[in-house]
């Protein structure tokens, strides 16, 4: 071998280990832009189609808080996803997200059906007549 086709080895394998190593935007940033807009339109659009059918079914505050929670943390997972972030930054924020909609469907409302008393518990006894 030449110097020559050790000179072209050596390019080609560090443009080999340079583009592994980089941890670059797959997408042009048109592209990104693009469809950054398109995601948070659609949340917009989705946010207040649900406004205007909560308004007119009169729903709870909790089942508000739910839809627009968990419509929100679907929107903005979306937009994160597209922006390019990579798996290690992006692990976190989806637990976090992940979290916080566990919640905002865990969480019952007060008004909701309440448990039956347990058979042999103590219960209060009725006032007596007199």
């Amino acid at each position: 071998m030449n110097n020559d086709d050790l000179a072209t080895l050596k390019e080609q394998t560090e443009g080999l280990n340079n583009s592994a190593n980089s941890l670059t935007q797959p997408w042009e940033p048109g592209l990104v832009l693009d469809l950054t807009y398109a995601i948070l339109t659609f949340t917009i659009l989705a946010l207040l189609f649900a406004t205007v059918l909560l308004w007119r079914k009169n729903m709870s505050s909790l089942g508000i808080l739910k839809l627009f929670g968990i419509l929100s943390i679907i929107g903005m997972s979306s937009i994160l996803l597209v922006t390019g972030y990579d798996k290690d930054q992006l692990t976190p924020i989806v637990g976090l997200f992940g979290a916080i909609s566990g919640y905002l469907l865990g969480k019952e409302s007060e008004n909701g059906p309440q448990q039956p008393p347990k058979i042999g518990s103590a219960s209060p006894e009725p006032p007596a007549k007199t």
